[in-house]
């Protein structure tokens, strides 16, 4: 059975250049798959993400994506799949929304139960723009149009969200530059591939 581990985090947590920095890497390349963000496809549909039924869409959409590899990899396969966000990363912009949890999980057919089992780990990369602000880069520097408050306020919606999974582990900035923070990161890694 393939293991999946679930990136989390607000904007400029460091998702992306991780997953970059380990297919870079000779010693992970051949040890980690990883799945794409599904808001590259869920966001060229038209569908607004002010509609609720853009977030049911990206739920889906990160389904598809991880039901894809499962039926094209062989069962037995021993390397991490990094998926870049979980399934329930849509309820954090839900709730940023303004709308109601229960009404998430009943909008989508889903329970976070569900969402749970469907990863190993979670892996919560912190936002730069709680405790590195110097870091945290957005448009016309880097893809992200979120003002520094507002990454900070998803990313503990976010927490809010995963938190409750039993393997939960949350890497901040606090004392760390990002070689630190991602050597963490490898550190976590490296032992759900012992375990495979």
């Amino acid at each position: 059975m393939l293991t999946f581990v679930a990136l989390t985090g607000g904007p400029g947590g460091g998702k992306t250049t991780l997953i970059e920095e380990l297919q870079r890497d000779p010693a992970w390349r051949e040890r980690v798959l990883a799945l794409p963000e599904a808001i590259w496809v869920a966001g060229r549909t038209g569908i607004s993400p002010q509609e609720p039924t853009f977030q049911r869409l990206m739920v889906e959409t990160q389904f598809a994506l991880e039901e894809a590899i499962s039926r094209s990899l062989d069962p037995d396969d021993r390397r991490l799949v990094l998926c870049h966000r979980g399934s329930l990363d849509p309820l954090a912009y839900w709730l940023d929304r303004g709308w109601k949890e229960d009404e998430f999980f009943t909008f989508t057919h889903t329970t976070q139960e569900q969402h749970y089992t469907r990863y190993a780990a979670v892996l919560h990369l912190v936002t730069a723009a709680d405790g590195a602000m110097e870091h945290y880069r957005r448009w016309p520097d880097a893809h992200r149009p979120e003002l520094p408050s507002d990454a900070a306020r998803l990313d503990r919606l976010l927490k809010a969200a995963w938190s409750g999974h039993p393997h939960y582990q949350r890497l901040d900035n606090m004392g760390k530059d990002w070689k630190a923070k991602a050597q963490a990161a490898r550190k976590i890694l490296e032992n759900y591939l012992k375990e495979i």
